[in-house]
């Protein structure tokens, strides 16, 4: 079902952004790739698919992760600053914990950002807050919980139409410490996670 949603809402919105010149001309285009070089200021809205690495407690972690986001720029000549919440769903698990398993399922950020642009490409930096929710399960038990942290990373940001952007990713995620008890077991696990992603946005 999260599939399903997440696939009809990824046509309603690139199916918007390219209908757009046809009903429209001109100043009402967020990013703009005339002679000026591309305008990233407003909102945009997008998907990102990637890639995650990263460690619980020495194990290694790995997996797939994708999701939306959605974030507002504002510019002045070259410079761009702006800020952007994501959610991504993903299945992102250990190597080998003794024979216990570990397992993040949802990445979430919410991020400031500041670049410079070169024409049609955005390069910029980004730092926030990080959250995901993470499951450790022995042979008997498990337990689940919502992990909090911190975010940074880098990217580059490149306008396609008037409209329509991709831009790459890379963002190193630190959840510090936590302690999962079952009946049976207690394990303390630190968790940090690198997220490769590429994405494509729609900007209003």
């Amino acid at each position: 079902m999260r599939v399903s949603a997440l696939f009809l809402l990824t046509i309603g919105v690139f199916g918007m952004g390219f209908a757009r010149p046809a009903l429209a001309d001109g100043p009402d285009y967020r990013t703009n790739t005339g002679p000026n070089g591309a305008d990233f200021s407003g909102v945009n809205l997008g998907v990102d698919a990637g890639v995650a690495l990263g460690s619980a407690s020495g194990a290694n972690t790995s997996g797939p992760a994708g999701g939306l986001h959605l974030g507002y720029n504002f510019q002045a000549a070259h410079l761009v600053g702006g800020a952007e919440i994501d959610s991504m769903f993903g299945s992102i698990k250990a190597g080998s914990l003794g024979g216990d398993s570990f397992n993040q399922n949802f990445l979430s950020s919410a991020r400031v950002k500041a670049g410079y642009a070169f024409g049609d490409i955005l390069g910029y930096g980004t730092i926030g807050w990080a959250y995901s929710t993470a499951t450790y399960e022995d042979p008997l038990a498990s337990e689940s919980k919502t992990l909090k942290g911190s975010v940074f990373g880098f990217g580059a940001e490149y306008a396609l139409t008037r409209t329509v952007s991709i831009r790459a990713e890379y963002l190193r995620y630190d959840f510090g410490n936590a302690t999962y008890s079952t009946p049976y077991s207690s394990k303390q696990i630190y968790t940090d996670t690198n997220l490769l992603r590429v994405g494509a946005s729609v900007h209003f």
